[in-house]
């Protein structure tokens, strides 16, 4: 029977990690965009739908990260120290290329770095949507609890999985 929620255990040298086929069905078409958005500066379909409205790529990225996206001087430099490990898609390509394999994944210590990156990325892109809500964005946290949660269990908070 499939797991109805992406589930990660602690597993020797890394987490065993079982996602369901709704989970990975969704996740491959968000990582592209994340990915076109990282690598090549394309904004997201649902920002072009008002082309008047729609930010440039840069201020996309910036807004993906609420320290980054204010007008102040401390803003512009947090952007300008920590743009290129933000906006770096190498973690999201080995995400997307794990997501590309049937599960269960057995997720090294190091991939799971990946993981967590790549879904804050995710969360902050898709809170860039006029339309996000913040229970929209729970299921990316819910997958970096799960991660947080098997590599550390005792930082379980008890709340129900998403």
């Amino acid at each position: 029977m499939e797991e109805s929620v992406f589930v990660a255990v602690s597993m020797g040298d890394g987490l065993l990690v079982r996602a369901p086929d709704a989970f990975v069905a969704s996740a491959l078409p968000l990582l592209a965009e994340l990915l076109d958005l990282l690598e090549d500066g394309v904004v997201p379909r649902e920002r072009k739908k008002r082309f008047w409205r729609a930010p440039t790529a840069e201020i996309l990225m910036r807004q993906m990260f609420p320290d980054a996206s204010g007008s102040s001087a401390e803003a512009n430099a947090f952007w300008e120290r920590h743009r290129d490990v933000l906006i770096d898609p190498k973690p999201a390509w080995r995400v997307r290329k794990r997501c590309a394999e049937p599960t269960p994944w057995l997720l090294g210590f190091d991939e799971v770095d990946d993981w967590l990156i790549t879904f804050a990325q995710l969360r902050g892109l898709h809170l860039t949507w006029t339309r996000a809500t913040t229970t929209s964005a729970v299921a990316y946290s819910g997958v970096q609890q799960a991660l947080v949660t098997a590599l550390e269990p005792r930082t379980a908070t008890g709340w129900p999985a998403v």
